[in-house]
């Protein structure tokens, strides 16, 4: 049913950024496991919702528009992430990156694009 496929698709949006925020809170960096998963949710739901929403109503839109808007939402919330120390040293870029690719990830899994988002945390794994 339709309700297990989309369940499904939020579980492994949690567990793709939850998967990143391991990988920051083993650094201990401030955007953990909780904060990367609720950015992956976050971007899951809004991407189900724009697919799901109006498709048997009568109004028409194009769903890749909510998709199109999480980045930069995302962006002020990595915004948040960064601070700049003494001698113009800035920490918190990368944090604020794999906050930006939970998202990503979290609109791969909503859409059902399930090996780009495990390629995507494999890819982001490997970098850091």
């Amino acid at each position: 049913p339709r309700e297990c496929d989309l369940g499904r698709r939020i579980i492994f949006a949690i567990a793709c950024g939850g998967t990143v925020g391991y990988e920051r809170r083993r650094v201990d960096r401030p955007a953990g496991i909780r904060t990367m998963a609720l950015v992956a949710l976050g971007a899951c739901v809004f991407t189900i919702t724009s697919i799901f929403a109006f498709e048997d109503g009568p109004m028409s839109w194009d769903s890749s528009r909510v998709a199109a808007a999480i980045p930069s939402g995302v962006g002020f919330l990595g915004a948040g992430l960064i601070w700049k120390m003494k001698h113009e040293q800035i920490h918190g870029l990368t944090t604020a990156a794999s906050t930006w690719v939970a998202a990503s990830v979290g609109i791969a899994a909503g859409g059902a694009m399930y090996f780009v988002a495990v390629f995507a945390v494999l890819t982001l794994l490997f970098v850091l």
